[in-house]
């Protein structure tokens, strides 16, 4: 026959065994859901943020500050014995030096409109046309390595 303790004891026990499980997890639910709470609103915030600065780059910038020109100073003296040191000039490219008549590759293969529009080099006649081509499309093109002004110019 059971007595009261025996019924205290498995009540105890039940509660022992279906209670603190559940305790924790309600606990655990609810420290999750004020953490979830607090990252949407620094999701928010951040998102406030993004809009507000988006908004000041579309709108125009400022017009800049008219300063007064710098005051001229005296050049300071050199020591005659003190040489500065030498600047080596740039080279030239080959092909594409000033007073040298350059021949475009698009001109010697004789390209047309269209071709010229999709190609890449026509839109840089500084450079040397499989170098924007290279620039471009990632990799020099066979038909570059074939070329006479390639092989007589390969810089990279």
């Amino acid at each position: 026959m059971l007595n009261f303790t025996d019924i205290i004891v498995f009540a105890g026990m039940f509660l022992l065994r279906f209670g603190v499980p559940a305790a924790v997890t309600v606990g655990l639910v609810y420290l999750l859901k004020r953490l979830d709470r607090r990252w949407e609103a620094e999701a928010r915030a951040y998102q406030a943020t993004q809009k507000s600065a988006e908004k000041a780059a579309e709108q125009p910038a400022p017009q800049p500050v008219q300063r007064p020109a710098p005051i001229k100073r005296a050049p300071e003296p050199t020591l005659p014995f003190i040489t500065p040191p030498a600047r080596e000039t740039p080279r030239p490219q080959p092909g594409l030096a000033a007073g040298q008549a350059v021949e475009h590759c698009w001109d010697t293969k004789g390209c047309s409109e269209s071709a010229k529009a999709q190609c890449a080099a026509p839109s840089h006649p500084e450079r040397p046309c499989w170098q924007a081509r290279f620039d471009a499309e990632g990799q020099i093109p066979e038909d570059c390595v074939n070329c006479d002004t390639f092989q007589r110019f390969p810089l990279m």
